[in-house]
């Protein structure tokens, strides 16, 4: 639709997913490990009762159970547990790679799985509604979170077991659905009117600079924080850079002392 020959996308959404699916064209995949660590936002409805192989309604049932009867102020308390840092078991059937492969091709050839946990961040978790095998919730999280993974866990806490019936996603870093075109209303014809410019995709602080100040950043040369007047600016900061010359992203090093501004991502002349 684009025309383009290269785009990527900031996260993977399961085949029962659906929702937002941030696309970079172009040289905008440049930007990609800026963007990619932005925390994930999700809607999901969790259905109690059953787990499953994949922890999602596409699994085979391998446990059931009638779910109990909880009020509101119960399941709330049982959600707590799974706020905050958490160890987060990744799903067998999932793209995540051991030794090269895929854990999905390994469990459909029907090969046993270790169980593999890591770190997550569940920032918010928020029960938005219930019935006696359903929950729906919103969940606030760092990449690389399953949330089916999540609704098996909150299933087992339940005490009756719980797989992912739905998942949408709301939002990823500063991209949210509400803003998205779905993919069957882009056309050659309309697609430009929903492309966000390069400079703006970024929430960096920004700084413009002159041309002779440009060339050196398009050179790849450190500036002195000194002589723009940033001293105080602290390490690993980024900045977006504006000049007639190019479009950059930048960060606050230290070398023998002192602070400069490094080009870490140069974009061709804006003119």
């Amino acid at each position: 639709i684009f025309q383009e020959k290269k785009a990527g996308h900031l996260g993977t959404l399961d085949p029962i997913a659906s929702g937002l699916l941030p696309i970079l064209l172009g040289s905008a995949t440049r930007l990609v490990p800026f963007l990619e660590a932005d925390e994930k936002e999700y809607e999901a409805v969790i259905r109690l009762g059953t787990s499953t192989t994949t922890m999602d309604k596409e699994g085979e049932v391998i446990f059931a159970m009638e779910p109990p009867e909880l009020s509101r102020d119960e399941l709330e308390e049982i959600l707590k547990r799974f706020q905050g840092e958490i160890d987060h078991l990744i799903p067998a059937f999932s793209a995540h790679k051991r030794k090269g492969k895929r854990l999905y091709e390994l469990a459909r050839e029907g090969k046993e799985i270790e169980p593999e946990f890591k770190k997550v961040w569940v920032y918010e978790l928020e029960l938005i509604d219930f019935g006696r095998d359903w929950l729906k919730i919103r969940a606030v999280v760092s990449p690389g979170t399953y949330v089916r993974s999540l609704a098996d866990a909150i299933g087992r806490a339940i005490g009756c077991g719980g797989h992912l019936e739905s998942l949408v996603r709301l939002r990823s870093g500063r991209f949210k659905l509400k803003d998205a075109v779905p993919l069957d209303k882009l056309t050659p014809e309309n697609c430009q009117q929903y492309l966000i410019p390069l400079e703006e995709v970024l929430d960096f602080e920004k700084i413009e600079l002159n041309e002779e100040l440009g060339y050196r950043i398009r050179d790849g040369l450190s500036l002195p924080l000194e002589k723009l007047g940033l001293s105080d600016q602290p390490l690993g900061k980024k900045f977006r850079i504006f000049s007639p010359i190019c479009f950059a992203i930048a960060e606050v090093v230290e070398k023998e002392d002192k602070k400069y501004l490094k080009p870490i991502r140069v974009f061709a002349s804006t003119k």
